[in-house]
Order: C-alpha cells, then structure tokens, then sequence
C-alpha cells in the first residue's frame, strides 16, 4: 500500500510537471515555420464586425475572382494568430498595434477596414477613383 502511495505521488509530481511547462510555452513552437513574402493572406477573426464588413467588400466587388489570396482566423487558431504576429514583426510592426482585418500583401501589410480595402482593390485592379465614387455616392 505505502509503495502505491509514493508511486500516485510521483505520478502526480510529473503530471503537475508536466502542466506546467506546457503552460508556460510562449508559442515558440510555431517560430519554425518559414514565411514567403510573397501572395496575400488575409487574417480576421471570427465575430469581427470590421472583419464582416471587409468580407461583404470582397463578395461585392467579386475581388476572389479577381486577385487569389488565402483567408485565416485568428481569434479560434493559435498558429494562424502566432504566423499574424511574425508578419506584422517582419514588416516593423509592434505587436501590441496589430489587428483584424489585416492583409498581408507581398511583403507589406495593412490593417484594418480602409487599408485592407484599398489594397484589394489595388491588387484587383478596381481603380481607386472608382471605389472612392461609390464611396461618396453611398454618403448622399
């Protein structure tokens, strides 16, 4: 009986080990995987409203049909959020000025509604006058 008792202890010190170092990981694991710089990838996170609007955006404007870029939430998807981070870094941004939407674009990134908007359409050769007419006649 004394023997189970230390064998459930030294069971449960390893467990609580073993816890602990894996809750104390920063996320370093996804450091190893190597980023291109080129495409685009837009980041957004699930119950976003800015994020819901840039979506509408690119259905509206059938900017998928257009220009080929891949989507990743971040709010539910650790790596994808992690990968976001290495991004903004890697185009000089800090990590506490990063959010959803961001657009990362061939090397450079863009955040938020107007920014991500404005690259889209660039890269989806809807020329700028034409979505800042629309602009102004939605305000009237």
């Amino acid at each position: 009986m004394k023997h189970t008792n230390v064998l459930v202890g030294v069971c449960l010190v390893v467990l609580i080990g073993v816890i602990v170092v894996w809750g104390v990981r920063d996320g370093n694991e996804f450091d190893d995987i190597p980023l291109t710089d080129t495409g685009m990838v837009l980041y957004w996170g699930d119950g976003c409203p800015h994020c819901q609007n840039v979506e509408d955006y690119i259905q509206e404007k059938q900017i998928e049909g257009k220009v080929p870029f891949e989507r990743k939430e971040i709010w539910k998807d650790r790596a994808n959020a992690k990968e976001m981070e290495r991004r903004a870094k890697n185009c000089g941004m800090s990590t506490q000025d990063i959010g959803v939407p961001f657009l990362f674009s061939d090397g450079k990134c863009f955040i938020g509604e107007p920014d991500v908007e404005k690259e889209l359409s660039k890269r989806a050769g809807i020329s700028e006058d034409a979505v800042n007419q629309e602009a102004s006649s939605e305000n009237k």
